[in-house]
Formats: C-alpha cells, structure tokens, sequence
C-alpha cells in the first residue's frame, strides 16, 4: 500500500485544482517558478510557500519560510503532519485535504489483455495502460461540457491550462491537462465514453504536471499575418492531426518540447493517429483498435 495525499483549491481563480502527492514524492507549492504547482496570481503566496513531503504512512507540511505563513486548520504551521479533511491556507488560496491509502500494484485485470469480443474502446484503454506510459490527456472542456464534470469527480490530478482572471471566467470552456496512471479509472471514463468524439488528445511525457503545463502555456496563442493574436485550439484532435504533418522542423521542435508522442483519435475513429518527432520532423504512425492490425 502506498500513500495518496491530495490538496484540493477551494477558493481562487483555480478552484478545483488538485495536487497530488504520494508516497516518496514531494512537491512545492507557490507564486512562482521553481514552485512545482504555481498560483500566479495569488499576489499573498510567496514564491516558494510550503512543501508537501509523503512518507509510507505520514504526509507532512513544511512552511518554507513563507511572507505570511502557511495556516492549518486555521493555525499557523511551520512542519504539522496532514490528515483526511484538514485545511490548508497559503496567501488567499486555500486547499483541502484528502488522504487515502492505495495499492502499490495494478490489480491483473487492470493490464489484461482484450478478448476475442474486445471493443475498440478496450484495445485502446490495455495500448494506453501498457504501450504508452506515462500518459496524460489535455481535454476541451469547451467540446463536451462533462469533461470538467468527471474531473472534478475523478481522484486524478489535473490543471487549466488558463490562469488569472481570465482563467477564472473560463472555467467551463478551458482545455485541462491531467496525469493519467495506468491503472486510473478516469482513464477508462475517457476511452469508453470519449473516444471519437473528439474530446481532447492523448500524450506520452516524462515530466511533472506543471513543467508540461507551461510547455502548453506556450502554443496556446498564435499570432496571425495581419499581426492579430488569436487562440490556437491545438488540442483538438481535428485541427492537431492536420497541424503536425505540416510543420517545419521549427515548429516540430515547438510543438513537441518534452513529450514523445501525441496520440489521437485518426479521422476513422476505429484506428489511433500517433505522431512522434523523427529528426524534428513529425512521423506519423496508425494504430487500428477495432483489429490487432498496424499500419
């Protein structure tokens, strides 16, 4: 069993963020870069605020000498261990907390593989849990109105690529990056109920949540020939599978940053588009899932 300590926003521009921690992970929490999960405009954070630390059977807080102090539970704290329903408060933004112990190991049936009468939807949720690893998804709220709905049910950790005010006003219509672990079940709520149409696109990464958030931050506007800066809805799988294999070694290089592949769903919703940078060019690879076969 494994430790699970997540850290839910409850007021500010990034309500219903969660931070996830687990046993042997440790992630800071703050205004600003080199936090690990940034609340840029909460202007009472400090830069570096506190830090989570899990242990096998204890989470722990750490006040990192912060302006205005980290409070638990309403009472200030410079190291207090973390329990099932405390509050933490850091500048204006407060989270609260959940903890949960969980199997270190996927049970078989997570990682078994399809039968004769397997679906689509199951050839593509054993690729994901077994071929493609680390995973997350960035999904369009805005596409389906029940993305943010099974995020906020989900235990999984996701962000806004959106900040700041108007973050906040687009709550409803923002694409939303979340972890996907192997053996998640919000992973197999995406795949079954999802797939084909054209609810966001899946990826493979190495890197934490907030290192590849800002890698996103960066493609999310483009700027036009007549000079006009417009939104640039990369992550929908229509406009990102025509995108890729047009682009320049340059743009290659962008688009890609620290992720390994982009899978997608293909214009025939019976087969996976993934794309993977081949000497800065986009290679492209098609995957059928209503058969074993690869093209």
């Amino acid at each position: 069993m494994t430790l699970r300590v997540t850290l839910e926003v409850q007021t500010g521009s990034s309500i219903g963020q969660k931070v996830v921690v687990r046993t042997g992970e440790a992630v800071t929490i703050g205004r600003a870069a080199p936090s690990d999960f940034v609340f840029s405009d909460d202007t009472h954070m400090s830069g570096k605020h506190f830090r989570i630390e899990c242990g096998d059977h204890t989470c722990t807080l750490r006040d990192l000498k912060s302006s205005n102090g980290t409070l638990l539970n309403g009472q200030g704290a410079a190291i207090a261990l973390l329990r099932n329903g405390d509050t933490v408060l850091a500048g204006n933004t407060s989270f609260s907390v959940q903890t949960a112990q969980e199997t270190a190991e996927r049970s078989p049936a997570t990682v078994a593989s399809p039968g004769e009468n397997a679906t689509p939807q199951d050839r593509l949720l054993s690729l994901f849990r077994n071929e493609f690893q680390p995973l997350y998804a960035l999904l369009d709220a805005a596409v389906e109105p029940s993305v943010l709905k099974v995020l906020l049910e989900s235990k999984e950790e996701y962000q806004s690529l959106y900040q700041g005010l108007s973050g906040a006003q687009l709550t409803h219509f923002a694409p939303y990056l979340v972890r996907l672990p192997k053996e998640s079940a919000l992973l197999e709520t995406l795949v079954q109920q999802g797939w084909g149409k054209n609810w966001g696109i899946y990826l493979t990464c190495d890197q934490p949540i907030e290192t590849l958030r800002q890698h996103f931050r960066h493609s999310l506007m483009v700027q036009m020939p007549d000079g006009k800066q417009v939104y640039f809805r990369f992550y929908d799988p229509r406009v990102l599978r025509v995108y890729l294999p047009t682009c320049t070694i340059k743009e290659t290089a962008q688009i890609f940053g620290p992720i390994q592949n982009y899978l997608l769903e293909d214009e025939d919703g019976g087969k996976l588009a993934k794309f993977e940078s081949r000497g800065g060019i986009g290679g492209k690879t098609v995957i059928a899932v209503d058969s074993a076969v690869a093209s």
